[in-house]
């Protein structure tokens, strides 16, 4: 990063980071770097890989900061977080955060009508944006949206923006910053949640049922054994983070919206952490390659026959409804699993699993995963 900050009685001082291997910390000796006390710049002391240049401009194209490097103008600096000005240019290249969630959705919403034909104050007010700091790195907290559309000239562009941008010293912090701002700006749907710890695992899904982040209730079952309440507590990014590797072997066997229902996508997720053959039951079950003998069907058209039911009594959006057919899916799987042979087969009755145990087993199968990584 480039900051820029008033030296006593002189030019500007501009701080070049060029992609800190460390963050600004107290240091002293040979090789430090030039350290002051006074003014919006009262650093103690930094590492020796910053150096300080001269400029009395707020960016210089001819003498721009190293790649992935952040020129901006410093007008207020409190320790815990500052205040710059930087071009919009630099605001919109500035990295995403890493769960912003889908902001081409976004940018589609109504309320921005509003902001395309801003003027006076409601304008300057679209100027304010913030940001994080993290090891050296700055991300982008609220204006994602404004940042997309000023970028394709769907917003009138200000030429500069000022940025509020606090210190973070660790994910953690990165992470509950950006939630406190969702949080206070009330925007961020269930839905929102999803898309944007899909981003933070990496998670590219081309699925229509996945990709949509419609899943909320289907990761409350597969992660506690029930679905969602009103006003229910739920880490959504924990969710997505447990079952990532399920969803992205789901995904790659298009599971169908009319066949997936919730307690369905749920059954999946518990099945394939356990066992990963099993997603060869729901690549059958999601092209309908069921079949029957003697009338009698086996697991993957029992399945679909549930599924049918419950579409024809229009209870679907039962959540308990959903409960039970994540249960009694997971029965069907189990007898898919030891072969036509089996007992019960080709019966279309299937004992539904035990949920709560099944899911204390996948929770406890991750757990000492995550402990042997």
């Amino acid at each position: 990063m480039r900051y820029h900050s008033p030296e006593p009685d002189s030019a500007d001082q501009v701080i070049d980071f060029y992609r800190l291997q460390s963050s600004v910390c107290p240091c002293s000796g040979p090789g430090a770097a030039p350290t002051w006390n006074r003014g919006i710049g009262a650093f103690i002391g930094v590492e020796r890989n910053l150096t300080v240049v001269r400029s009395e401009t707020i960016y210089d194209a001819d003498n721009a900061p190293a790649e992935g490097g952040v020129s901006m103008h410093i007008l207020n600096d409190s320790g815990a977080s500052y205040t710059a000005e930087m071009t919009v240019q630099q605001w919109v290249a500035l990295p995403d955060h890493p769960r912003q969630r889908d902001t081409v959705r976004q940018a589609r919403k109504a309320h921005w009508d509003l902001a395309r034909v801003a003027r006076g104050a409601a304008l300057e007010s679209l100027r304010w944006v913030d940001a994080a700091e993290l090891q050296g790195q700055l991300y982008k907290v609220d204006g994602h949206t404004r940042g997309l559309l000023w970028s394709k000239g769907k917003l009138p562009n200000p030429g500069t923006v000022f940025v509020k941008v606090y210190r973070c010293h660790s994910r953690e912090e990165l992470n509950e910053l950006y939630g406190t701002f969702d949080t206070q700006s009330a925007a961020e749907t269930m839905f929102d949640q999803v898309t944007g710890a899909y981003r933070e695992q990496g998670l590219t899904l081309s699925s229509k049922r996945l990709r949509s982040g419609t899943i909320v209730d289907a990761l409350s079952i597969a992660t506690r054994g029930v679905a969602r309440r009103d006003a229910d507590e739920f880490d959504i990014y924990d969710a997505v983070r447990t079952f990532a590797p399920e969803l992205q072997r789901l995904d790659a066997v298009n599971p169908r919206p009319e066949t997936f229902h919730t307690g369905v996508v749920s059954a999946a997720l518990l099945s394939i952490a356990l066992d990963p053959s099993t997603l060869e039951f729901f690549r059958l079950l999601s092209h309908g390659e069921g079949s029957k003998r003697e009338g009698l069907p086996d697991p993957i058209e029992g399945t679909l026959c549930t599924i049918g039911k419950i579409k024809k009594r229009g209870s679907s959006w039962v959540k308990s409804r959903q409960e039970q057919l994540c249960a009694i899916t997971l029965g069907a799987v189990a007898v898919w699993k030891k072969g036509e042979t089996a007992p019960g087969f080709w019966s279309g009755k299937y004992e539904p699993a035990e949920l709560p145990q099944v899911v204390q087993r996948v929770r406890e199968l991750k757990s000492s995963a995550r402990a042997s990584d």
